[in-house]
């Protein structure tokens, strides 16, 4: 049965006809991750596909534990890159440790990462940007101050309105589960928000979180070394109209599409 399932996935990939099973995001196309050699300061990106060759670049300056960036592309061997760099006492800050945790993204919609130990949804302090960044982006970031565990980053892009990508749609990869199933780094591209009256909220965009204690346990490191994390096969489709995109290949390249072309715009 392993054996059929896996030949119809092949045979789909050849014909171009691909469930989100088997579909590969040419979005995304790996992750790095760069600990210090004392551990304590953790690089960690979502790098594109040389598909995306915008000249935007972005950063946000996380008090003096370092920052979240958004890198230009300046050729193949310096692809599009999206992350942080952060040292991990941001876990303890106490402006952070009084922040009320949030279980949604700016869209509303859940973070999406497994259940706390006690079976709770996950919660993470959200660090706005006091300063809006730009009339076309906004940065945030998310610190687990709860556990300890987790940081993340998401990109607000002010084109991502429901022409370039569904309202509350959700297209996630993931890389590097532990022996349990949970995941070690989640990356995503998300749609807007709606108002009411139909009107666009927020605006739509990517978000990366890594759970940085397993992603320091989990492997033999060493200090200062770069590791590359390829993503597991397909995609995760969630959202109120994931039925529409679950499943259809063709649905899934004309939104990437939509989102290199509105990236490499900015």
């Amino acid at each position: 049965m392993k054996f059929n399932r896996l030949l119809l996935c092949v045979v789909a990939l050849l014909m171009a006809v691909t469930a989100s099973g088997c579909f590969q995001n040419k979005l995304i196309d790996h992750v790095t991750f760069k600990p210090s050699d004392d551990l304590k300061t953790i690089r960690i990106s979502l790098v594109f596909s040389p598909d995306i060759q915008t000249d935007f670049g972005a950063a946000f300056n996380i008090k003096q534990y370092g920052s979240l960036f958004v890198s230009p592309f300046y050729g193949l061997d310096q692809p599009f890159e999206f992350g942080f760099d952060l040292n991990t006492a941001v876990f303890n800050d106490q402006d952070y440790v009084r922040l009320t945790p949030t279980t949604n993204l700016p869209n509303g919609t859940p973070i999406g990462l497994p259940r706390d130990k006690d079976g709770k949804p996950y919660a993470l302090a959200e660090v706005k940007n006091p300063n809006p960044a730009s009339s076309k982006y906004d940065l945030y970031a998310y610190v687990d101050v709860l556990h300890a565990n987790w940081l993340g980053a998401a990109a607000i892009f002010t084109f991502m309105d429901y022409k370039y990508f569904p309202p509350y749609l959700r297209v996630t990869q993931i890389f590097l589960r532990d022996s349990a199933g949970k995941p070690g780094v989640v990356g995503s591209v998300f749609g807007p928000s709606l108002n009411l009256d139909g009107s666009m909220k927020t605006p739509g965009g990517l978000v990366l979180f890594a759970n940085i204690r397993q992603l320091i346990s989990g492997h033999a490191l060493a200090g200062g070394k770069e590791t590359t994390l390829r993503p597991e096969p397909g995609v995760i489709v969630s959202g109120p109209s994931a039925a529409e995109y679950d499943g259809d290949e063709q649905a899934l390249v004309a939104l990437q599409g939509r989102l290199v072309n509105g990236l490499n715009s900015l």
